[in-house]
């Protein structure tokens, strides 16, 4: 059985069998840098929908700086479907409401994977998303309390929240696991079985950008990936 290994994603990494360490002798490998051409740390203002909790008035609460190379996923997109076998993990992955933002904002998933949504903050949430791919509702839940979904359909789903409108995340739902998050600029995708494939950076604002890669068995193929961010209508 064959999987990626997202050396820089730990927490999907954590998710993966030993068996992939023995697997280099047959298969090999995809790395490379990653490195975004523009700053995509301007978002909208966070903006508190509702100023009283209980029996007093709450802080306005200033979400953590963004790591926009967290945001970025790269995927092999032409995997054949006897190599793309499904993930079994002994724990699901979750988008945790945590100080008014779902962290992470981007969470790359299998076809069929259940992701948790926690509640971490001391107030209701209202998970839900009306995306093609997967559409649902959590209903209204409190702190300490988790929902989860199942996947079951590849594409991008927009997750939002109906208490907090400018809360949002995306589950970005893929056919195969061989994929990687190049939150500290680099990135590794292994345990690729040989032959040619087509290697798909996206992230949310730009238009995917896929490039040819041949893999050779106990070898690494280099990809190094420029994002180039365009200017939007305010000229920023």
């Amino acid at each position: 059985m064959l999987f990626a290994l997202c050396v820089t994603g730990a927490a999907f990494a954590s998710l993966l069998p030993p068996a992939i360490a023995q697997s280099n002798a047959t298969t090999g490998s995809i790395a490379g840098t990653v490195v975004l051409s523009r700053s995509l740390s301007s978002r909208k203002p966070h903006i508190r929908m509702y100023g009283e909790y209980g029996p007093g008035s709450l802080p306005v609460i200033t979400p953590p700086p963004v790591n926009e190379l967290g945001n970025v996923v790269l995927y092999l997109d032409s995997v054949p479907p006897l190599v793309a076998l499904p993930l079994s993990p002994d724990r699901a992955p979750a988008i945790v409401q945590r100080h008014e933002t779902f962290v992470p904002h981007v969470l790359a998933v299998v076809r069929g994977t259940r992701v948790e949504f926690p509640n971490q903050d001391p107030l209701f949430h209202n998970v839900f998303s009306l995306s093609s791919a997967r559409t649902f509702d959590l209903g209204r839940y409190p702190e300490g309390t988790s929902k989860s979904v199942v996947f079951d359909r590849a594409g991008v789903v927009q997750v939002f929240c109906h208490i907090h409108s400018d809360m949002s995340a995306i589950v970005l739902v893929l056919e195969n696991p061989f994929f990687a998050v190049p939150d500290s600029g680099r990135y590794v995708i292994a345990g690729v079985p040989p032959g040619d494939y087509r290697l798909t950076a996206w992230h949310e604002r730009v238009r995917p950008i896929v490039l040819p890669v041949h893999v050779v068995a106990g070898e690494t193929t280099r990809r190094d990936l420029n994002i180039p961010i365009p200017v939007d209508s305010s000229g920023r």
